[in-house]
C-alpha cells in the first residue's frame, strides 16, 4: 500500500497519510465543494489499510498516530472527520495504541469544543493542544 499526500488548497486541508511512519495528518481548512468527492478516496485507503492491519498485525505493539490541525472545518467535514476516527477505533479496541493530536487556536474556539466533542463520541483519548 503506498502513501497518500494531497496538498492543501484554499477549501480543502493538507492530507498525509504516511503508512511506513504510521502517520495520518490533515491540515488546514476543510470545507471542499464537494466533500464526498474530496474525501471518498481518503476514506477508502483508510478502510483498506485498518483491515490490513486487523488482519496482519500483533495490535498490542502496533501505534499510529493521527493529527489534525484545522482552523475551519465545515459540518459535512466533521462527518468525514468522525469517519476517519472510526476506523483508527476498530484498532483502539483490540488494543492498538492510537494517538490523536488535536491542535486548536485557543480554549473559546469552535475547534476546541469540536476535538472535545470528537473524542466524546468516538471514545478515544484526544491530546488537545493549543497551536504556540
Amino acid at each position: 500500500m503506498e502513501n497518500l499526500y494531497i496538498e492543501s488548497t484554499e477549501f480543502t486541508p493538507k492530507i498525509h497519510f504516511d503508512i511506513n511512519n504510521r502517520k495520518f495528518e490533515l491540515i488546514g481548512t476543510s470545507r471542499p465543494e464537494d466533500v464526498v468527492a474530496f474525501y471518498e478516496s481518503i476514506i477508502y485507503k483508510i478502510e483498506m489499510y485498518v483491515n490490513n492491519i486487523l488482519h496482519n498485525e500483533k495490535l498490542e505493539d502496533f501505534h499510529f498516530n493521527l493529527l489534525f490541525d484545522l482552523d475551519y472545518m465545515n459540518s459535512a467535514s466533521s462527518k468525514y472527520i468522525l469517519q476517519i476516527l472510526d476506523y483508527f477505533k476498530k484498532l483502539y479496541q483490540k488494543k492498538a495504541k492510537i494517538t490523536v493530536d488535536w491542535y486548536y487556536e485557543d480554549v473559546d474556539d469552535q475547534i476546541f469544543e469540536d476535538g472535545e466533542d470528537l473524542s466524546d463520541v468516538i471514545k478515544i483519548p484526544f491530546n488537545l493542544r493549543p497551536r504556540n
